[in-house]
């Protein structure tokens, strides 16, 4: 009770404190409606509701465009939101449909540009959807944007709680295909000194070099690495998405001769190498190298650390114990991945800086992509 109400103490927000209370109480008693108290306060909640009416009034006339995650949370959210169109860009679920509801191509969307409304669901391609139907003719009155059932935007970078400092030192750790680091760039206008991106999933590793030489971005190591308290040979579950984790069955010692220091991390400098990690195609499905923070970045004056790693975030922490002491770099940690993260994340740490000012937002109309920011 005593770690609680040092958490409590140090929120500094009626905000934040509703949402620890809730996700607490969540992580006790696995009752969703506490995420749904936390739902119902979100600002987009009442203009998604409002835009899923009006989905519902034209439903014979209505396209959602998507068929991912997204669409899945709103449907989940709205039971009765009456979807009965998807368009998607997959071939694979152009040809399996979805959830028993059929899927066409963009091609034939177009064909029916002044006779129907689009619901674009997908927030990670919002723009570059509309973007596609606004110069192939469709009018915007036309496009109903439902992709705020996730605020990506804010994410890990809200500005109520953050700003950018000069040349700062940026730690993406999960960085997915590379669209965190992006917005990174945005948010400090481009004022930075260094960034370190972690990402041990083969295919969103190499997702995020090709990003990074299509868009020239400099002053960046990519390692295909995870994050962990130590350097260690861990089991691994790849999914080539956002769900991909570490298992935490530690193979160190297992294979002779084959340490993390002897091969490449896949960007020992700056962007460029695209080599594997040193083991066989069968093995890398499911066993990959990790990295503590400390040993990665040296001397380098971290100025900002950002957690989403699928439940490794305390290990990950752990790792980070010098330069979080050090250098106090401000941080934005996932904390929705197991039940104890509400707690032990933030008495962590406390535990390193007691004067950390903590705040909690929450991004996504789901049980997902809770935020705890340390300032």
């Amino acid at each position: 009770m005593k770690t609680i109400r040092n958490i409590y103490n140090h929120l500094q927000d009626r905000e934040s404190k509703a949402i620890f209370i809730n996700r607490l109480l969540y992580s006790i008693t696995d009752g969703y409606d506490y995420i749904l108290q936390i739902i119902r306060a979100l600002p987009q909640k009442s203009k998604l509701d409002d835009l899923v009416t009006f989905c519902r009034e034209h439903a014979d006339q209505m396209i959602f465009y998507g068929a991912g995650n997204d669409l899945l949370l709103l449907s989940n959210l709205y039971p009765d939101l009456c979807i009965q169109h998807i368009c998607d860009r997959s071939v694979q679920k152009q040809q399996e449909g979805w959830h028993g509801i059929p899927v066409m191509s963009p091609d034939e969307l177009l064909e029916m540009k002044d006779q129907v409304y689009v619901a674009i669901t997908t927030s990670g391609f919002y723009e570059e959807i509309r973007l596609f139907l606004s110069s192939n003719g469709f009018k915007e009155e036309r496009l109903i944007d439902l992709s705020m059932i996730t605020d990506t935007e804010r994410q890990y970078f809200e500005q109520s709680t953050l700003s950018p400092c000069p040349d700062e030192v940026f730690i993406d750790g999960g960085c997915f295909d590379g669209s965190t680091t992006r917005r990174f760039i945005r948010w400090c206008s481009g004022n930075y000194k260094k960034i370190y991106a972690f990402e041990p999933d083969k295919k969103n590793y190499e997702r995020c070099l090709k990003m990074c030489e299509r868009e020239q971005i400099s002053d960046i190591q990519i390692l295909h690495k995870g994050l962990w308290d130590h350097e260690a040979r861990l089991t691994f579950q790849e999914t080539g998405g956002q769900g991909s984790k570490i298992e935490e069955r530690d193979i160190s010692g297992t294979m002779e001769g084959d340490r993390a220091s002897d091969v490449p991390d896949g960007a020992g400098g700056d962007v460029g190498s695209s080599e594997s990690i040193g083991v066989s195609a069968a093995e890398e499905t499911n066993v990959i190298w990790t990295a503590a923070i400390d040993d990665i970045v040296g001397e380098d004056k971290v100025t900002f650390i950002k957690l989403d790693v699928e439940g490794a975030e305390l290990r990950a922490l752990q790792g980070a114990e010098l330069s979080i002491r050090r250098h106090r770099p401000r941080l934005a940690i996932s904390i929705y991945h197991k039940p104890e993260d509400v707690i032990e994340i933030p008495a962590y740490i406390l535990s390193l800086h007691e004067d950390y000012r903590l705040y909690i937002r929450h991004y996504q109309m789901s049980a997902c992509e809770t935020i705890l920011y340390a300032v």
